[in-house]
């Protein structure tokens, strides 16, 4: 008798090496999927810190018609926009300085969620910002992942706390 096919105690011993397989591949992919969120991070960081910077150097150092003169943006929306050219330095470069897209939080629910902490000039953390166009009188100096998280997340799988980048 010829044989064509396979026997049931075959098919049930190459589903259970797959399921095994599958069982170890899936932390695997959530390594892959964080550590993706890690890198968007840095970047993010990377880019609304140069951002802050590049604005600072096209401000000019005087203030104008009576508005109290800092040379940091306002704002983070402030750096997706271009500057009015009252507020320029000669020659300078009248933005936008980061992409609008690019000023989430990856470790948000949606990629357009905007939150992370914000220090002004005076150094004042304010913490949990959730809106990218509030106003800061004294500037926005720096941004940093927030204190308390986001979502669950505040430590790196490095075992850094993001808040530290």
């Amino acid at each position: 008798m010829s044989r064509k096919g396979f026997s049931i105690i075959e098919l049930v011993t190459v589903l259970g090496i797959f399921l095994a397989l599958s069982y170890f591949a899936l932390p695997a992919f959530d390594v892959v999927q964080v550590k993706s969120r890690e890198k968007l991070l840095q970047q993010r960081l990377f880019d609304l810190r140069r951002g802050i910077d590049f604005y600072v150097n096209a401000r000019n150092s005087t203030a104008v018609s009576g508005v109290p003169y800092t040379p940091y943006p306002l704002s983070i929306a402030s750096l997706t926009e271009a500057i009015p050219g009252v507020y320029l330095k000669n020659g300078a470069d009248t933005g936008p300085f980061v992409p609008a897209g690019s000023i989430g939080n990856p470790f948000g629910r949606s990629e357009d969620e905007f939150t992370w902490d914000i220090r002004d000039c005076d150094g004042v953390w304010h913490k949990n910002q959730l809106h990218h166009a509030i106003n800061y009188a004294a500037g926005v100096y720096d941004v940093r992942f927030p204190e308390d998280g986001v979502h669950g997340w505040n430590k790196a799988i490095d075992e850094t706390f993001y808040k530290d980048w």
